[in-house]
């Protein structure tokens, strides 16, 4: 009796796997993957705006020095250190988004099943997009503790070849759901990833960084002073270099309210995997779903972030103050 009853509900869930999903739960998941792609983003982008300031600074106390130093051999070497160190950190930052990259491109995948439209922007690069996907997996499984299970590539093969092949409806009645199902646990890894150890990388990152920064401007201040000793005015490089500044303390206090806004967003789209699994499970008779609806409120407060910011620097840029 027990092995019927395994069996009859083993039938029943292959049934409702293979059953079209209603308007709102095609709704919901839209929401949802959208909100997904467009947070998983954030992670790389906070990490290489960090990047770009220490480079910056880097640059500039490089430069100074440089200008100062009368033996070539020894400029040279610095050149060389300097240019090491960039591509140590570049493949730091590569192995740190790599993460995010699957969740924002698999979302992508998702996309293409909600909507025609999605499918046919999709479908001019699927070949290039399965090429990457199994690279990033391949990269990600190399470095990460937590490895992405074969079933994800398993199935996004599954689905890149059947692109095609088959009616937009028959792709989505068949794959939609699954593509819910086998995401949602490493997914959920990845997210608490990011709220339990990455995101305290850019906490340590963030401390450092404004005496970081100003140890590299205080050296080219130093070398301003020895020049203006000399009889020179250095009234062009203050007007020049102030502005750098400006920026670097802006983008410092940008990175932090991303930080912040990011943590919380990742919060969110973990919890909300869960719900939308039992969402799309369920009958749908609802179209309202709070979790979903929060999803996409994290994601717009992400997105008006960045249009304050632009805003900002345009301000700052007409006043001479930024560069």
């Amino acid at each position: 009796m027990r092995q019927k009853l395994t069996l009859i509900l083993g039938l029943l869930l292959l049934l409702a796997s293979c059953s079209p999903l209603k308007k709102s739960q095609v709704q919901a998941t839209e929401k949802f993957a959208l909100a997904t792609k467009g947070i998983s983003r954030i992670p790389s982008d906070i990490y290489f705006r960090i990047y770009l300031l220490k480079a910056e600074s880097q640059n500039l106390q490089v430069n100074t020095i440089l200008a100062t130093n009368d033996l070539a051999s020894e400029s040279i070497q610095l050149l060389k250190t300097d240019y090491a160190e960039r591509l140590r950190f570049m493949q730091l930052a590569e192995e740190y988004s790599t993460a995010y990259k699957i969740v924002e491109e698999y979302a992508a995948l998702v996309l293409s099943l909600l909507r025609p439209d999605y499918l046919d922007e999709f479908k001019k690069s699927r070949i290039l997009w399965m090429a990457g996907f199994d690279k990033l997996v391949k990269n990600y499984n190399a470095v990460s503790i937590t490895k992405m299970p074969s079933s994800v590539s398993r199935f996004t093969t599954e689905v890149v070849q059947a692109i095609g092949k088959i009616s937009f409806g028959a792709l989505q009645k068949k794959y939609l759901r699954q593509a819910i199902h086998t995401a949602r646990i490493p997914f959920e890894n990845i997210c608490q990833d990011f709220i339990t150890i990455d995101s305290l990388k850019i906490s340590s990152e963030l401390k450092n960084l404004p005496s970081h920064l100003d140890n590299n401007y205080a050296n080219f201040l130093e070398n301003i002073r020895a020049y203006e000793k000399q009889g020179n005015n250095p009234y062009y490089y203050f007007s020049a270099y102030t502005p750098i500044y400006t920026n670097w303390l802006t983008q410092v206090g940008e990175i932090q309210v991303l930080s912040t806004e990011t943590v919380t967003a990742f919060r969110q789209l973990k919890s909300t995997f869960a719900v939308l699994e039992a969402y799309i499970d369920g009958n749908g008779k609802s179209s309202d779903v709070p979790e979903i609806d929060l999803l996409m409120e994290q994601y717009e407060v992400l997105a008006k972030t960045y249009s304050t910011f632009e805003n900002r620097r345009q301000k700052l840029s007409a006043a001479g103050l930024l560069k």
